[in-house]
């Protein structure tokens, strides 16, 4: 039995994991001693024998049953003789061996947990322990709530106390447009002008064309900047003050086109000197400078000599930067006798516009065009509203040095964490990204909390009973949700960098760790596992960069594929009524807003037009006895003298010194659009005050040929929108008097019928009686707007209602067998006609 024992001792000794958890871990004599680490990071306490050697505890063998124990408590031999001593050697040896190859693997097994990180001086004790570890939980804490006052105040800085906040707000919110198409169209807007001596609608129609969009952005932007300059405690009080140079500005510039207009081919006379042709020539100039056109004009024939003596005459008016542009253009209309050409050459860059209105106005300015309210800032500090903007104005002096001061602290904070994470042995990186993600979700947490407590209050500015106008309480609600919402973002945007730098850390120790343990697997399995994750990621990253195809523009007609179909008589067009006429090229009395190109862009596919040769004297009297006599008294000093007779054909409404445009010119522009949209249908529909030949002429000379479309025979139909798209042939060309058969211009009435235009209330716009035209005709253009004194953008608001319109056509269906092809408006952009539109058109 001793025999076997022995036996079964000796295999023991000489398995390697008994060795390593047996044997000593340094040699025999060494003064290294090994060291080993507990679970929770404290220091284990090796055994220690009675001598004061530092031995790792040992598990005794058990002894067999009737085996007794050695002299001294030892085991019991293990065997005598040569067999026996050899057998313990080899297994002392095994042991030795297997105890250093155990040791090996634990040190390299501790590098790789700590990072390649040789751990620090680590303390002993449990309450130690939990002390550093609770101390560590107060500093990531403190770090949050140090970090959350630095993302308000950086969300501050670059929001509310950040003047392009507001005007991006309002630029997103679109609110300088919807002044003139959701504010000025409101009926509260309209009983505020009631007390004016001229109609309102002539007010609203056209204070876009003196103060535009752009105008009015401008005048806005500095507002925001002066405001922001006292929040931001740049200025010590704010004086609330009008800068009114850029409607000076508007004024002049339309006056300066009307004036060159008037100085036409008036009356004349003869003088005989130069010395007299000179003065006549100033003396006109002196007229026109004053805003005053020239009653008649001198004539004299001049040779070489005497036309530089003129020349160096007038040009001593001018502005010395023009001198030397116009010298050469006003030799050769004085040369050839053209005193009229010469002055509308100058003329613009003398007069300054209404220089008798303008200096009234300027009279009452500061500085000539300043116009002080008379009101301070530090006068309303005890409105509550104004006292909450004052005490902003009083901190923001110190918030740049609290900023700073915050983010000092949370360096040293940090620089704390990583401190204490050393003395505790564990990863000081890893221990700094959690205070960081911690930071990030206190962050997130408190702005929560802060959009819950302090609700949007301009929101109820768009509700029923509000203290604004209806159009103006929408625009500021909407702008202050775009307010909020950058707000919102970029508080946001600073939490979610916290958040992802902190993670960020995380995943690249955790990377590295995996990274550490991918090392020892096989290269194919390397390989195949980056094969299963690339594969995924590259089908994901093609499956977004190359989507299915689209429908392509050649696969839709005017915006939609089941039009391609249809035939053109089938179809229903947005149309503008005097699409020529808009404020955005400075018409007075418009009845659109945008260009004729930028009606195209918002979805009008049918453009009204007026051709006519320019506006005689006699047609200008003959208008303005038409006019009611508050218009005409507003209207008629722009017209006054009025002798201009330009050639060529205009697009005008009227009058075309109250606003003209080349025919050629729009023609080309309108042509451009085409071929940019290469999948849309257009139609003209003109009213026709000059020979037809030269409006086909016009078209001819604009390089539209190629598109224009020939209407069917009487027998015969319309081709569908895609073959008109597919042939090219996708420009329609009406005239509402002339014919010339066999050609592409016809006349209108022709194949259409309309309803009648002379309404002159929104609440008239009802039914769809027959006009004009024969009953039963392919086309009918439904005239949906009011006549009255001038465009009036309230009645826009509500005839451009989607639900009145379907109404009409409706009615249209009802009254004459049809829906209407051509739906004609004032102000496309007020309301929401083109919603009408497409609902007639199949469009869901």
């Amino acid at each position: 039995m001793a025999s076997g024992l022995r036996g079964r001792l000796g295999r023991r000794a000489t398995t390697p994991g008994s060795a390593a958890a047996s044997g000593p871990v340094g040699a025999p004599g060494s003064t290294t001693e090994p060291e080993f680490a507990s679970g929770d990071g404290s220091d284990a306490a090796p055994s220690t024998s009675s001598s004061g050697d530092t031995r790792a505890a040992v598990p005794e063998p058990r002894a067999a049953d009737g085996d007794p124990p050695g002299p001294g408590g030892e085991p019991p031999a293990t065997g005598s003789g040569g067999v026996g001593v050899g057998r313990t050697a080899s297994a002392g040896r095994a042991a030795r061996s297997g105890q250093a190859a155990s040791a090996g693997r634990v040190a390299k097994a501790g590098r790789v947990a700590s990072g390649g990180r040789a751990a620090g001086p680590v303390p002993s004790g449990r309450g130690s322990g939990v002390r550093l570890r609770a101390a560590q939980a107060g500093l990531a804490v403190l770090l949050a709530l140090v970090w959350v006052p630095v993302v308000v105040l950086t969300t501050a800085r670059s929001t509310v106390l950040s003047a392009d906040f507001y005007s991006q707000s309002l630029t997103e919110a679109d609110a300088y447009d919807r002044i003139y198409t959701e504010v000025l169209p409101d009926p509260a807007v309209d009983s505020l002008l009631s007390g004016l001596p001229i109609d309102s609608s002539l007010v609203t129609a056209n204070l876009r064309t003196v103060l535009p969009p752009s105008t009015v952005e401008e005048m806005t932007d500095e507002q925001i900047r002066r405001i922001v300059g006292y929040l931001s405690a740049k200025q010590d009080d704010l004086a609330f003050t009008v800068d009114l140079t850029p409607i000076f500005g508007n004024v002049s510039g339309l006056a300066n086109r009307y004036i060159a207009g008037e100085l036409g081919s008036g009356s004349s006379y003869q003088v005989e000197s130069v010395t007299d042709f000179t003065r006549a020539i100033l003396t006109a100039i002196d007229e026109i400078m004053a805003g005053r056109p020239p009653a008649d004009l001198p004539t004299m024939q001049l040779s070489a000599q005497d036309t530089d003596r003129v020349v160096d005459a007038v040009l001593g008016r001018l502005p010395a930067a023009d001198r030397d542009e116009m010298a050469g253009p006003l030799r050769a209309d004085l040369r050839s006798g053209d005193v009229a050409g010469a002055l509308a050459l100058v003329g613009p860059l003398l007069f300054q516009g209404d220089e008798q209105a303008i200096g009234e106005m300027r009279s009452h300015l500061t500085d000539g065009a300043v116009l002080d309210l008379g009101v301070r800032l530090s006068d309303l500090r005890d409105e509550p509203a104004i006292s909450a903007v004052s005490r902003l104005h009083d901190v923001s002096a110190a918030l740049d040095g609290l900023t700073v001061a915050l983010l000092a602290l949370v360096g040293l904070i940090g620089v704390a964490i990583i401190g204490l994470a050393a003395r505790r042995g564990r990863s000081r990186v890893r221990a700094l990204a959690a205070a960081v993600i911690t930071a990030g979700a206190a962050a997130g947490l408190f702005g929560v909390a802060m959009r819950i407590l302090l609700p949007n209050p301009l929101l109820a500015l768009d509700k029923p009973g509000g203290p604004l106008p209806p159009g103006a309480g929408a625009v500021l609600a909407d702008f202050s949700r775009h307010a909020y919402g950058d707000i919102e973002a970029d508080y946001l945007r600073i939490v979610g960098w916290t958040l992802l730098v902190g993670l960020v850390v995380v995943g690249a120790a955790v990377f590295r760790r995996v990274s550490a343990r991918w090392s020892r697997v096989g290269r194919r399995r390397r390989l195949a596992g980056g094969l299963v994750v690339t594969i995924p990621v590259m089908i994901a990253v093609t499956w977004v960069a190359f989507p299915g195809a689209a429908a392509t523009g050649r696969e839709l007609c005017n915006g939609q594929a089941q039009l391609c179909a249809k035939r053109y008589d089938e179809v229903t067009y947005l149309a503008t009524h005097n699409a020529m006429a808009n404020s955005e090229d400075r018409f007075l009395g418009p009845t659109q807003d945008p260009s004729l190109v930028h009606q195209l862009d918002l979805g009008v596919r049918a453009l009204l037009l007026d051709v006519h040769h320019w506006t005689t004297p006699e047609q200008v009297d003959a208008v303005l006895a038409t006019l009611p006599p508050t218009t005409r008294a507003a209207i008629e000093p722009l017209t006054r003298n009025a002798r201009s007779a330009r050639p060529g054909l205009w697009l005008c409404h009227d009058m075309c010194q109250l606003g003209a445009l080349d025919l050629v010119e729009e023609l080309g522009k309108v042509g451009d659009w085409m071929a940019r949209n290469p999948s849309e249908v257009v139609t003209f529909i003109i009213q026709d005050g000059v020979p037809a030949s030269e409006i086909a002429g016009a078209v001819a000379q604009a390089g539209l040929s190629r598109l224009v479309v020939t209407p069917p025979a009487d027998d015969g139909s319309w081709p569908t929108l895609r073959e008109m798209v597919d042939s090219g042939r996708r420009l329609a060309v009406f005239t509402e008097s002339q014919d010339l058969p066999g050609t592409f211009l016809r006349s209108f009435y022709r194949y259409a019928s309309d309803t009648p235009f002379s309404v002159d209330s929104a609440d008239k716009l009802v039914g769809c009686a027959r006009n004009r035209g024969e009953a039963g005709s392919e086309l009918l253009l439904l005239n949906n707007w009011v006549t009255d004194a001038a465009p009036s953008r309230q009645a826009a608001l509500v005839a451009n209602n989607a639900d009145r319109i379907l109404d009409r056509a409706h009615s249209c269906e009802a009254e004459q067998g049809r829906r209407p092809t051509f739906v004609a408006v004032d102000f496309v952009n007020i309301g929401d006609a083109q919603l009408a539109v497409d609902r007639l058109n199949g469009a869901s």
